[in-house]
């Protein structure tokens, strides 16, 4: 799940041009051979979903790429991949990646360019020295791939949990999200050979007060059961979920539904809590939730049936405005 969440926020469109007017002057200006906007207006027509639309988003793409811009390439590269618009060609997509790359020299690009080579099944040895030269470059998008590849000995890389350490703390240091988030939660897994709950809840904490809603749920979690060796802090670990639901990130959910079902930093509301929690399964499954059947149980136990087919109901009507999940999740 990591390694698509990624992959996937590399190639993730930008908000699309609204309104007819603007539309026009963009289709305008990519007719007469401006890149960015031949680029901007395939984002638009990406995002618009019709079939019509993905396959003309492609061709602007294409216009912008052939014309030796380096975004048009990245762009057609993932569109080529998934055959959006096109037929799907894997190393052709994979192709115009690299072109982009080289165009362009971005250092994250490369960091994205060594995953999707990893994942594609293709020369692992290539994937893993665009990995190095976007860390050599100061990535931390590149500190982040390696320091994975380093940790659970992928990509034909050697484990080395001490160098993964190190690459994904000077990533974090530097200011990455998501390597924030993913270090916080490997400090309490023991991935680096011991768990160090400070050092995570440090991370999480810095990760949620920047806006990571998966942060602020997970801490707002352990803060609410203790568990992982972290003190109870009921006060915090409810503002954090309810923080994390403002994104209606999954954990929050979770949390929230936790401190309803035990009572912890909010009155007990086993309805409440057996809701937070079935659409939290709803939202992204059972894993990372071992203990959730417990906590639904002792909810359950103290509602009626006819309670719990309404709850299911409405969790039934809420899942189905959830957006869909990322592919391979």
């Amino acid at each position: 799940m990591w390694v698509m969440a990624m992959a996937a926020a590399f190639a993730m469109p930008m908000m699309a041009t609204s309104g007819d007017a603007a539309r026009e002057a963009l289709q305008k200006r990519a007719e007469a051979g401006d890149a960015s906007a031949q680029i901007e207006l395939g984002r638009a027509l990406a995002e618009d979903g019709a079939p019509a639309d993905k396959a003309a988003s492609t061709a602007w793409y294409r216009k912008a790429a052939m014309a030796g811009n380096a975004e048009g390439a990245w762009q057609l590269g993932f569109a080529t991949m998934e055959g959006a618009g096109t037929p799907r060609d894997v190393p052709a997509g994979l192709e115009w990646l690299r072109q982009s790359v080289n165009i362009s020299q971005d250092a994250d690009h490369m960091a994205a360019l060594a995953l999707v080579l990893a994942n594609a099944g293709e020369d692992q040895k290539e994937a893993m020295q665009w990995a190095q030269k976007s860390v050599d470059m100061g990535s931390p998008k590149g500190m982040e791939v390696l320091g994975m590849a380093r940790l659970f000995g992928k990509w034909g890389i050697s484990k080395d949990p001490a160098t993964a350490e190190k690459l994904l703390t000077t990533g974090a240091q530097k200011g990455d999200l998501n390597t924030q988030v993913a270090l916080g939660k490997l400090y309490f897994s023991g991935a680096f050979g011991r768990k160090d709950a400070s050092a995570g809840m440090h991370w999480l904490q810095v990760a949620a007060d920047r806006g990571s809603g998966e942060a602020a749920g997970f801490l707002g979690f352990l803060l609410i059961t203790g568990k992982e060796d972290v003190p109870v802090d009921a006060t915090r670990g409810v503002a954090l979920a309810r923080k994390a639901m403002v994104s209606n990130a999954m954990e929050g959910h979770y949390a929230m539904g936790v401190a309803y079902v035990t009572g912890v930093g909010v009155a007990p509301n086993p309805a409440e809590g057996w809701y937070e929690i079935s659409l939290a399964q709803r939202m992204e499954g059972t894993q990372g939730m071992a203990s959730s059947g417990d906590y639904l149980a002792k909810a359950a136990s103290k509602l009626t049936a006819a309670q719990l087919a309404q709850l299911k109901a409405r969790v039934d009507a809420d899942a189905a405005k959830l957006p869909a999940p990322p592919p391979g999740s």
